[in-house]
């Protein structure tokens, strides 16, 4: 599930890439300068592919980041709840059309935010393996440390 998370979190920065660039040239006429200018403030979300993907494959060194995992996707979830509720939806652009059946910016966003959420679920629910630290040694086991002698050298 985590390797079709990571997959689905490349996917999911283009796709936002893509019909943001969209919605940006729609509204002010924005020329192909802007695609650059994306990737450098949006790069941070493919943190979110990177762990998933590092983590999906070495569970036990990575377990740790499965915080900043949920975290991440918290986020883009908070993120897209505040875009909802900001009234930021409105201009609403037909992406492509499915015989009679336009599909808006609005629907691959809602679509998206789920699946965002089934992610989040799935980096949830998730448990790492269970390492028990190691018992405290007892006095016996301590190494013999010795006082030293600090000399004034003045």
């Amino acid at each position: 599930m985590l390797l079709v998370g990571s997959f689905w979190e490349l996917v999911r920065f283009f796709l936002v890439l893509l019909l943001f660039a969209a919605t940006l040239q729609a509204a002010t006429g924005a020329g192909p300068w802007i695609y650059p200018w994306l990737l450098l403030v949006g790069s941070g979300n493919l943190l979110v592919v990177v762990g998933a993907f590092m983590l999906a494959l070495f569970p036990d060194r990575y377990g740790p980041l499965v915080a900043f995992l949920r975290l991440g996707k918290g986020l883009a979830v908070f993120s897209f709840a505040l875009l909802v509720v900001s009234g930021g939806l409105r201009p609403l652009r037909i992406v492509l059309e499915i015989g009679p059946v336009p599909v808006t910016q609005g629907v691959v966003l809602v679509l998206a935010c789920l699946l965002d959420m089934l992610f989040l679920g799935a980096l949830l629910s998730w448990r790492g393996a269970d390492h028990k630290a190691p018992p405290p040694p007892s006095g016996s086991e301590l190494p013999e440390y010795k006082e030293t002698e600090i000399r004034d050298l003045h």
